[in-house]
């Protein structure tokens, strides 16, 4: 089963009052929409994901795209004039082979990965699903005459998203509202304007749409409810060997001699793979980069660096900070420091604020003060989204 999800990000927000949409207001340091794709991109089931923005909006969402960097591939979309014209472009947007489309609101960033793994797997045995909670408010409606009628509260259910559907069901309820002129404020109304019944799912009172400033506290509060700090550490050693070059940090420093191994035997890298590996709750680097596989020979370990940062993607870890000091009695390496720092700030996609490189001697003593070698310890924190 091949799943499209339609993320819908064109709106203004008036009713936030930012200057700009408001899916780029931070929400626990980062973008509302960042927080939104994130889930997203780590749903096993979903095989393609299209965007719909407005056009001026556009820049800024590829860029964010790009810093998240999906393995799905991601589709554009200009957004229309209602809700529901965004939605229909989006899916006129939808690779042709997709079997399942799932709607989904920019402006709703606690859907984790489950919300659309569950909704792909309801797709088996129905056509159209959705996310809902039951009221606990007394609802009332004023009626013509300007009477208040009560409604049956247990009858009544507030619909989240995303939203779940099969492709051509979806595609048809479309077209049969703007044949009809049916306006609708989600697309289940335009699925049940056919006949079609929908499944409901249980939603989550956390998964709130930001619509007005005081959703960011309560959002946030959620979200730190939900995020766990870990620390891991790292620590790497390498002999120093005629005819190697010496790169650390990922930087190409002239010296006599480089540290052996493997690959480039970047000690400085591999202390903060192995930290963020740690940080992460995953195994060694041993592991993942055996120095038995000949694909990992002579690499540039900012290759290696950021595979390790696809690997804290998928275990939906974020980096926090990390810190690192190298251990040689030479070379100087501080006119070498920013270079580094700007390496793997780049490879793992973090701002250069979040990584700090030092370096110490052992005053001559051991094996790195009779220069025999090369060691480095490394700290990292990250956020992990339980």
């Amino acid at each position: 089963m091949k799943v499209s999800v339609i993320v819908v990000a064109a709106g203004t927000g008036s009713r936030f009052g930012y200057e700009r949409n408001k899916l780029f207001y931070p929400l626990c340091g980062e973008p509302v929409l960042t927080h939104t794709l994130r889930h997203i991109f780590a749903a096993r089931s979903v095989s393609e994901v299209v965007i719909v923005h407005s056009r001026v909006d556009e820049k800024e969402i590829r860029r964010l795209v790009d810093d998240l960097h999906p393995i799905q591939p991601v589709r554009y979309a200009l957004g229309g004039a209602e809700r529901e014209d965004s939605v229909y472009n989006g899916l006129m947007a939808v690779s042709r082979d997709v079997d399942v489309v799932m709607v989904h609101d920019g402006a709703r960033p606690f859907a984790g990965p489950d919300w659309y793994d569950q909704g792909a797997a309801m797709m088996e045995t129905a056509r159209a699903a959705i996310y809902g909670i039951p009221l606990k408010d007394t609802v009332k409606v004023r009626g013509d005459d300007g009477r208040l009628h009560t409604l049956n509260r247990s009858r009544l259910v507030a619909a989240q998203t995303p939203q779940i559907f099969h492709r051509d069901l979806l595609m048809e309820a479309h077209e049969h509202a703007r044949t009809e002129g049916i306006q609708a404020t989600d697309d289940a109304s335009l699925v049940e304007a056919l006949g079609i019944p929908v499944v409901i799912l249980e939603g989550s009172e956390k998964n709130r749409k930001v619509t007005t400033r005081d959703d960011i506290p309560i959002l946030s509060l959620y979200m730190k409810g939900r995020e766990v700090q870990r620390i891991g550490t790292g620590y790497d050693v390498h002999r120093l060997k005629e005819g190697r070059r010496l790169v650390l940090g990922g930087v190409e420093i002239p010296f006599e001699r480089g540290l052996d191994g493997h690959s480039d035997a970047d000690v400085v890298i591999h202390a903060i793979m192995d930290a963020l590996l740690g940080a992460a709750g995953l195994r060694d680097i041993g592991t993942y980069f055996p120095d038995t596989d000949q694909a990992f020979k002579d690499i540039s370990s900012l290759v290696l660096l950021e595979k390790v940062r696809h690997l804290l993607r998928e275990k939906c870890c974020r980096i926090v900070n990390l810190d690192v000091t190298l251990l040689a009695q030479r070379p100087k390496i501080k006119p070498y420091v920013p270079q580094m720092i700007a390496n793997i700030a780049e490879a793992l996609r973090i701002p250069k604020t979040a990584v700090s490189v030092k370096a110490t001697t052992t005053e001559k003593l051991g094996f790195v003060g009779r220069e025999e070698g090369m060691a480095a310890q490394a700290a990292a924190m990250v956020l992990s989204y339980q």
